[in-house]
């Protein structure tokens, strides 16, 4: 009884194993912190054939690769798929229970924090292609998704959601022309001087700094069944935005995505995980017990059972997450002349002195009456 029990628990083990991997997408990241934009695109588009259950997962990190190669158009689409997927929150009962039962192999849905911020990419990419109707629709979009959290107290707390719905009312000559949605950003963070509702609204242009990376997935407590998340490169505390020799002022942040992230309540199927991890130890133990103390055979095979059962129950926690995500979002808001403009940038300190080098610059086109959004973003 032994051997056999033997190899049958080493193939348990080994299927089990298999059940957690995943696809590695650090070839894609790499590709996109060394500047190889187009790569990591074309890296991220291939596997949306590969692994259609990741579809949401890809768009949205090929959709930030084509903005960061200029390609607006491109990236809406991605980001727009990626919505439609996400948007679809909904699990027959037979994806629910097999979730339970093995790997999380399913449909990729992401953390509230990451449907935020497809959200977010989505009206950004509309508003820079001019719809600004429906860049405020997916601002307000991203806000219910916000509410999707198990701790009440972190509900709809997005300020970057909030003041680009206002800004984007405020473009779209809504009703209120978003002064209610620009007082709960300033509400949320009053030390930004750009959410004050006289400095929200009296510029055209809206500057948005993306700055670094933002947050990892970490496995934690028994085999891994539980996840964290780890803070990673951030940028400058505020850039310097100059227009030729005029000093426009210093960006201040409006969005930490990795405070968003860590104040999202676990998602159900992280709780299951745990419930599992329990089991697993327990089915293993209890296994070894009746085999140690058997005196038949049906005895033998219930303790055999209970060890593969042990064996076979994934724990590890999905490990799937958004990594080219941004650390923190900034914002400036600037009166500029109509026509073409060259904004430059440059990393300031805490202070706002600046002068340490690595400037870059952005065109900037402002038709006349429009409330135009400009978008940058910086890896350092």
């Amino acid at each position: 009884m032994l051997r056999p029990l033997r190899l049958l628990c080493a193939a348990a083990l080994a299927c089990a194993s298999a059940a957690c991997s995943s696809v590695d997408r650090h070839a894609g990241l790499r590709d996109l912190a060394t500047g190889d934009f187009a790569g990591a695109r074309a890296f991220h588009e291939a596997l949306l054939a590969e692994e259609p259950q990741d579809e949401a997962l890809d768009r949205n990190e090929a959709g930030v690769a084509a903005l960061l190669q200029g390609d607006v158009a491109g990236a809406h689409v991605h980001f727009r798929e990626a919505y439609d997927e996400l948007d679809d929150l909904s699990s027959s009962f037979g994806e629910t229970v097999s979730g339970a039962l093995r790997a999380e192999n399913r449909r990729w849905k992401g953390e509230p924090y990451e449907r935020c911020m497809n959200a977010y990419y989505l009206g950004v990419t509309y508003w820079l292609q001019g719809d600004v109707d429906n860049a405020a629709a997916c601002f307000k979009a991203g806000l219910l998704r916000d509410g999707d959290s198990a701790e009440g107290f972190a509900q709809s707390d997005f300020a970057l959601l909030w003041f680009l719905l206002g800004e984007a009312q405020r473009a779209a000559a809504h009703e209120d022309r978003g002064a209610a949605a620009l007082a709960r950003a300033h509400d949320l963070v009053p030390k930004n001087p750009w959410t004050a509702p006289a400095r929200a609204t009296e510029g055209n242009v809206v500057v948005l700094v993306e700055t670094g990376f933002g947050p990892a997935r970490v496995p934690t407590g028994p085999h891994g069944a539980d996840v964290t998340f780890a803070r990673r490169a951030g940028g400058a505390p505020a850039y310097r935005v100059r227009l030729g020799g005029r000093d426009l002022g210093l960006t201040a942040p409006l969005g930490d995505v990795y405070v968003q992230a860590i104040t999202r309540g676990s998602k159900v199927i992280d709780h299951i995980n745990e419930g599992k991890a329990v089991f697993k130890d327990a089915a293993v133990i209890g296994g070894a017990i009746v085999l140690q103390n058997s005196g038949s055979r049906t005895s033998d095979a219930l303790g055999a059972a209970l060890i593969l059962a042990g064996l076979l129950t994934p724990s590890q926690t999905d490990m799937r997450c958004w990594a080219s995500l941004p650390d923190q979002v900034q914002t400036l808001v600037a009166e500029l002349p109509e026509g073409r403009s060259t904004l430059t940038f440059e990393p300031a300190d805490a202070a706002g002195r600046a002068g340490g080098g690595g400037a870059w610059s952005v065109p900037v086109d402002v038709a006349r009456g429009r409330v135009t959004l400009a978008w940058t973003r910086t890896l350092d």
